[in-house]
């Protein structure tokens, strides 16, 4: 699945990133990169979504986000 299917509230560990070399720099720079767990905080208009990488916070396009492939990671104490 990727980005775009998911809502807020939902944490999710990125498994890889399918844009150019240049953004996919830009995102490692943000913390967004494979293996990292992500928490979808809003959606944003045109299938953008607001997502926290530990502290920070940013926002993604719907497009970005269409190309980030992800798979839901399941709560603490939750087997």
């Amino acid at each position: 699945m990727d980005l775009v299917d998911c809502g807020p509230g939902d944490a999710v560990r990125v498994l890889g990133i399918g844009l150019d070399e240049g953004m996919r720099r830009r995102c490692r720079e943000l913390g967004l990169q494979p293996g990292v767990v992500v928490h979808v905080t809003h959606r944003a208009a045109f299938g953008g979504r607001v997502v926290a990488v530990g502290a920070d916070r940013f926002a993604l396009d719907g497009r970005t986000c269409a190309l980030v492939d992800v798979e839901h990671v399941a709560p603490v104490g939750v087997a």
